[in-house]
């Protein structure tokens, strides 16, 4: 019965996002949209008004009796801050609130939803979410005393996104393990990138704390010195920062 029921649900779900968007209300949003950068809810709308932004302002509906969830991602070629930013705004759950809040603050200082070079000035990442990237993280996350340190260790974060095998299943579930049993059981991977992964990201943590308010003065001085050593040294230093136990290292 009740699966019945969720496949009768199912069809009806997929017939409404398969129907088409009021054009009255379409015109109405994406005026909405140039002018202060903002995106409906409606997943069918958001969809179809940052597809006309990167057609020129032009109403361009591929198939509107497609189900939204089998349409092709909006993005231009070659790939623009513009494109992606759209495509976070509309399909990235995690970052979807930033991608539009960042679309936003760009109209709210004149950009142009329409115009290719839309954000153009912040250039694409390397690695991770343009909305992010945008936002300015982690530069934002350089504020005294720790500028140095800072900037030492985003160099380190480059170098360990290149690193990591994004094609391999299973890596992230490992990194997942290995942040918890740092946190919880003070230990950390045996050396490798792994172990270079966590300690960065931990470190990072501690810029965010710091960020906060908390007072990171202890930890940071240790994942510094940790960074800068190697051999027996940097073992020993390892042990003296896991002996800070979970309050300090999860400030």
């Amino acid at each position: 019965m009740t699966r019945a029921r969720d496949k009768r649900m199912g069809r009806v779900q997929q017939a409404v996002d398969a129907s088409p968007v009021c054009r009255h209300a379409l015109e109405e949003e994406y005026g909405w949209f140039r002018k202060f950068g903002e995106l409906p809810d409606d997943d069918r709308m958001a969809y179809e008004i940052v597809t006309q932004a990167l057609n020129d302002g032009k109403e361009h509906r591929r198939n509107v009796f497609e189900p939204l969830h089998r349409r092709k991602q909006p993005r231009d070629w070659p790939l623009s801050v513009r494109s992606m930013l759209f495509d976070e705004a509309i399909s990235d759950r995690i970052t979807r609130k930033l991608a539009r809040s960042v679309i936003a603050a760009e109209v709210a200082w004149g950009g142009d939803v329409e115009s290719p070079a839309f954000a153009s000035r912040h250039g694409l990442p390397g690695y991770g979410s343009v909305a992010m990237h945008v936002a300015g993280w982690p530069n934002k996350l350089s504020l005294p005393p720790y500028e140095e340190q800072a900037t030492r260790l985003f160099v380190q974060l480059d170098i360990v996104r290149g690193r990591i095998p994004h094609d391999r299943p299973g890596w992230y579930d490992a990194y997942g393990d290995a942040m918890k049993a740092f946190y919880h059981e003070a230990t950390v991977p045996e050396p490798g990138l792994m172990r270079d992964v966590v300690l960065v990201f931990a470190e990072i943590h501690m810029l965010i704390a710091h960020r906060k308010g908390t007072d990171v003065t202890k930890a940071m001085e240790l994942f510094d010195a940790v960074a800068c050593a190697s051999g027996e040294e940097k073992e020993e230093l390892l042990d003296e920062l896991m002996a800070l136990g979970p309050k300090e290292l999860l400030a």
